[in-house]
């Protein structure tokens, strides 16, 4: 079966399975240790055993319904696809990411912990205009959607690291995995069946790799180095940040401090949040779930957020109004089938694995802004392909007229 013809779920599952496996860990990590991994790593753990199971269901079940509904649409064959031409995609990679590393080099744009950046007048629209183009989406895509070259594949991870790098941040390395762990399903798999010691050598290799990587993190946002053992790294804050477990059951622990604190949520905040990444930052709500999860546990500057998770975000909506956390929920499941719905028309290489592979990020997170951004940059490569491509008859489908 060619990569075309093969079904988007088969591609992604083990990007979802790795994700979900971090709710377990996160779990056995609470209920073993009695401590939170993640954001919240060493804080104590009150909550029941019963309370953290059932936080550990509501955290996986969004990725297994979306992973689910892929599966469906799956099954649902458009009549055309777009294929982006190679040479124009190469540009668009190139020019994309070229022009990101030069706003966050010369104006800061994105950089992790820092307060907005300033720009010139004259430059300030065309920034504008380029944050609409998420440039690790643009090379996750690149990834996708071109024949299995290593050649290509390097260029674009090199890219995608140098403005991560140059933002201050690790989840880069996510992107890269996800993007690799998708086109390259098949062969992984083999490698795994054939050779299972490489995927313990992997794993054990994994240490060596992480700690480094935090120490520059820390030392790129100009935070104080963490004096952590090895485990404590991996669990603690490695794997408990692919999870919002611990983050959703900090704020199952802590109910009634959250219901009080939900007050000060403007009652469209999430569709503010979800409007933001196409109207941008002035109609940001002043307040967010994140802002509050973060502003609950340490002196708050304004600069981060705390995910909360779908369940989490719904938690402190349904305490500001049933109402709205209904209506968040709505345009969170809306947004979530558009993706999807859209991808199917993706074509070449594993492109049509475009949504479902990028929508483990927002499942995770569960933030408004990250799922629309997603869904504008879903828009926007289909219609690059569109334009700089050719359309093909989708497998399975006589065209007729």
């Amino acid at each position: 079966m060619t990569a075309n013809m093969q079904p988007v779920t088969q591609r992604v599952w083990l990007v979802y399975a790795l994700f979900i496996a971090a709710s377990f860990a996160g779990f056995f990590y609470c209920l073993i240790l009695g401590q939170f991994n993640g954001d919240f790593f060493p804080q104590p753990v009150f909550a029941p055993i019963w309370t953290l199971f059932f936080v550990l269901i509501v955290c996986v079940l969004p990725h297994l319904l979306t992973y689910r509904l892929a599966g469906v649409l799956d099954k649902i064959r458009p009549r055309y696809v777009y294929e982006p031409a190679q040479g124009p995609l190469f540009a668009l990679l190139l020019i994309g990411s070229l022009s990101h590393i030069a706003a966050t080099l010369l104006y800061g744009v994105g950089i992790m912990d820092r307060e907005v950046y300033t720009a010139p007048t004259a430059v300030a629209p065309f920034i504008q205009v380029l944050n609409r183009v998420d440039p690790f989406y643009l090379g996750v895509f690149f990834i996708l959607a071109t024949p299995k070259r290593p050649s290509s594949d390097l260029l674009a991870i090199v890219l995608m690291i140098t403005i991560g790098f140059l933002r201050a941040g690790l989840g880069v390395f996510n992107y890269v995995f996800i993007a690799l762990a998708v086109k390259y399903s098949v062969e992984l798999m083999t490698i795994f069946r054939r050779a299972p010691w490489v995927a313990v050598a992997a794993g054990a290799a994994l240490p060596l790799v992480i700690s480094p990587l935090y120490e520059l993190r820390n030392q790129l946002r100009g935070h104080s180095q963490f004096d952590l053992s090895m485990s404590e790294i991996i669990f603690g804050r490695f794997i408990g940040r692919l999870s919002a477990y611990s983050n959703v059951a900090f704020i199952n622990q802590n109910g009634q401090s959250f219901d009080w604190a939900a007050r000060a949520l403007e009652p469209l905040f999430y569709v503010k949040q979800m409007l933001q990444p196409m109207l941008g930052s002035g109609i940001a709500p002043a307040m967010t779930p994140e802002k509050l999860l973060i502003a609950g546990t340490q002196s708050y500057e304004g600069y981060s957020s705390f995910m909360t998770g779908m369940p989490g975000n719904f938690i402190m909506a349904w305490s500001l109004s049933p109402g709205i956390a209904v209506l968040n929920l709505s345009l969170t499941i809306a947004m979530i089938c558009a993706i999807l719905w859209i991808s199917r028309f993706l074509h070449g290489g594993a492109a049509s694995a475009f949504g479902l592979s990028m929508l483990v990020y927002p499942l995770t997170s569960g933030v408004a802004n990250e799922f629309s951004l997603l869904l504008m940059n879903t828009v926007i490569l289909l219609a690059f392909s569109i334009a700089f491509g050719r359309r093909r008859v989708a497998a399975g489908v006589v065209a007729r007229g």
